[in-house]
């Protein structure tokens, strides 16, 4: 605050950033010439399906892990994090709120285990409630997915705009006819480049439901 005609101060302003680099997440898969022939079509669609299930789920279990990362995988988000025991609607809440004290706004979520949704739709929320901490598929309001990739009685809470994944030009499969040809195979090479980080740590809170 100044004066009428009082001066403005110099703010100086101070960026920070992450740095994603690719990460090869990879595969292969021999197909018999056989499946081919009986039915190509049908066969190539479950095997791109299945593809793309299998990719996805390791990058999920591997973001939402706890491992630490190295030059051939992304490090998981609950890697160093701290993760406190919440055991009551006072803790889940409280933990809400270092979020809030944060001025992190948006839309916010939580991501669970499916053994932390089930202590939760079996805890009150107090003596003088009736209410269950989780219901109707959302933790007190807030939308709640549950995933098996995440620990045992684990979950994250926050603003998942604030986690960046990156990822290098597509997903490269390699049809080679030669490797397998002496069994009657093709062998389709997966090849994907991943990174994951969070951007402002503060936008996340870490809970688990036992010690």
């Amino acid at each position: 605050w100044q004066s009428e005609i009082g001066a403005a101060s110099a703010t100086a302003n101070t960026f920070t950033n992450v740095v994603l680099s690719p990460h090869r997440l990879t595969a292969y898969i021999d197909i018999s010439k056989q499946l081919i022939a009986q039915d190509s079509l049908g066969a190539e669609e479950a095997i791109r399906r299945d593809i793309v299930n299998a990719l996805t789920d390791k990058l999920e279990a591997t973001v939402l892990g706890s491992a630490a990362g190295d030059t051939t995988k992304p490090a998981g988000i609950f890697y160093g994090a701290t993760v406190a025991k919440n055991d009551t609607f006072a803790k889940v809440a409280a933990a809400e709120a270092t979020v809030e004290a944060a001025n992190v706004t948006g839309e916010m979520k939580y991501l669970m285990a499916p053994t932390t949704k089930a202590f939760y739709r079996t805890t009150i929320k107090g003596n003088n409630a009736t209410g269950m901490i989780f219901e109707n598929g959302e933790m007190d309001g807030v939308p709640a997915i549950i995933t098996s990739n995440i620990a045992a009685n684990n979950y994250v809470y926050g603003n998942f705009g604030n986690l960046a994944v990156g990822q290098w030009a597509g997903i490269d499969i390699t049809v080679d006819p030669y490797t397998q040809a002496v069994n009657g195979c093709v062998r389709l090479v997966i090849n994907a480049y991943f990174d994951a980080k969070i951007v402002r740590s503060e936008a996340f809170t870490f809970g688990k439901t036992v010690s």
